[in-house]
This record gives C-alpha cells, structure tokens and sequence, in this order.
C-alpha cells in the first residue's frame, strides 16, 4: 500500500521530521528493506533503533522512532511517536480503513494447522480474487500489520493467520485486521502454561469468533468438539468442516495413495467437489476441507477452488 509520510503521521498524531515523502509498505526487519519501505525499529532484545541507517542504506524512504536523539543523529523522513510497536498497529489499523468496503479479511487461527489452512485458504481464493496472506507464520502484532501495510490496495482478500500466547492478543489483533470470516482450526495443548490449560487455550482461541459481527462466518472444525462448542460465542453464521456426519462441509471420501497424498471429496450446502492433494498427509486435506469452506461462504465456484487447491504446496 502507498502512502505519503505525512499522511501516516497525521492518522497516528505524530510528527513528521525531515521532508513528506511516498511510502510503499514497511518492515521491522532491516535485512529485509525493499525500496520505498517505511522501517519500524521495534525495541525488544535489541533495540531496532540501532539499525535505522542500514534500513536507509537499504532503500527505506522514512522509518518510526521513539528518539529524537537518533533522529537528530541520522536525519532522513522520521515519524516520532511514543512507542513504535504500537505505532506500528496503529499504522495498519488506520491502513485496513483504506481498503474498499468490499475488501473481506478472513482471520486464521488455531493450535495446530493454522499456518497450513491460511496457505490453502490463499490458494483456492486465488483464482477468483486478488489475495494477500502472511508470508510464513507472520501472525503476531507485529507480522500481522506488516501484512496489512505491505497489501496493495486493490487488494481484494486478505487472509490473516493469528497467533496467541496468552488471553487478549487474538482481540486486539482483530481490533486491527476486523475479520468479515473467522476460521478455527483445532485446540491443542500449545502455550497452556499461559492461559491455565487447553480450556483456557480455548477462551483465548475463540477471541476470533467473538470478534465477528452478524454479517460474518465463523468456519469451526466439526471433529473438535472444544472448537464447536464456540459456535454459542459468537452472532455470526456458523459453518463447520471436517468428517463429522454433523459437518456441513462434510470430507465424504480421503484415499492415500503411496506417497500418503489424499484424494478428497466433499458435499458442502454449495455441492460437491474433488481434488487430489499434491502434499502428503491426510491432516494437509483436513486443513484444506477448511479453505473449501471458506470458498463456499464466499460464493466462489468449489470445484474452481479445489482444482486450485490441488496444485499448491
């Protein structure tokens, strides 16, 4: 998404040093600059601070800071705010207002298969719509507004995976990304020591589910019944996957063949469709019974969607 400096300024209350300049994106890695990135120094272990002249070096044309002393020092388009890491989510929260009002933010969340399921749900959209996804498991309050800020604007679907570590960091990450379709893919016994055991992994999941509004989907695995039970959680219409009579995304048919790649049918509320895995494992077409629901809530062609589905990897 393209900008101008003093625009984001503007939208975060801050203060433009150094000349207005377009901005193409951001990052909060220095390694990984493109041209024309505006480069947030997140202040952790190490103080991204300390890298703002290597992002410049590498093409960043304005960067966030918290210290008029570095700012002073290096020069450049600075924007100065309190906290950068907030900033930053404040920056892709007035960035998903950007886009047109049809754009859908589906969110992805999960104990296990999140990261696999946001990658399916990417491919079977694809044919039919622009999408941008997280690239690798960028789904964090840093990863996931980097995505929004790195969409271009005619982006039509943005597929949103959503991590947590504790009670609270789901909410506010759809605070930012508001999700028209929320998908749950399992609970597990992941980051229990945080949030009081799987029940409480399960409160937190269910933030995603919460956060939808009547006019949303709320997709949830069929055969985990802690991810059905969210169903009463949320006002949005529930659809459920997976190979539970009940599903109403129902796997009817997964043959492995040698190299453990399944051949799938499914009946949906939609129609039928099969496809053929090109990765092995009969959890992979689990995960990708979920992106066909997500298809199918979307009004797209299922057998278009699952031919797409198919050929990822």
């Amino acid at each position: 998404m393209r900008w101008r400096a003093q625009d984001l300024a503007d939208a975060l209350g801050a203060r433009l040093v150094g000349p207005d300049t377009e901005i193409d994106g951001a990052t909060f890695d220095s390694r990984q600059v493109s041209p024309h990135q505006l480069f947030v120094p997140i202040v952790a272990q190490r103080d991204g601070h300390d890298f703002i002249s290597d992002a410049l070096k590498a093409g960043a044309s304005a960067y966030l800071s918290s210290r008029l002393d570095v700012v002073e020092r290096i020069g450049g388009s600075a924007i100065l705010v309190p906290d950068t890491a907030m900033a930053l989510i404040d920056a892709a929260r007035w960035a998903r207002q950007q886009f047109a009002e049809s754009t859908v933010v589906v969110g992805v969340t999960g104990s296990v298969g999140k990261t696999t399921t946001k990658d399916l749900i990417a491919a079977a959209l694809a044919p039919s719509k622009r999408v941008v996804a997280n690239i690798r498991s960028f789904n964090n309050e840093q990863g996931l507004p980097v995505t929004i800020l790195n969409a271009p604007i005619t982006t039509e679907v943005l597929v949103l995976e959503m991590g947590m570590r504790g009670f609270g960091e789901i909410a506010r990450l759809c605070t930012v990304a508001r999700p028209n379709i929320g998908v749950v893919t399992k609970v597990a016994s992941a980051h229990t020591e945080r949030v009081g055991g799987i029940d409480g992994v399960a409160r937190a999941k269910s933030e995603l589910v919460m956060a939808l509004d009547a006019s949303g989907f709320a997709i949830l695995n069929a055969d985990d019944d802690r991810v059905v039970a969210m169903q009463s959680l949320t006002g949005a219409r529930v659809i459920t996957y997976g190979v539970a009579p009940t599903a109403d995304v129902r796997m009817t048919s997964c043959i492995l063949d040698e190299r453990a790649c399944a051949s799938v049918t499914v009946e949906s509320p939609w129609g039928r469709a099969s496809w053929k895995m090109n990765v092995p494992s009969e959890h992979m077409a689990h995960n990708a019974v979920g992106a066909i629901a997500v298809a199918g809530v979307m009004g797209l062609d299922l057998q278009r969607a699952a031919d797409a589905v198919s050929m990822s990897v």
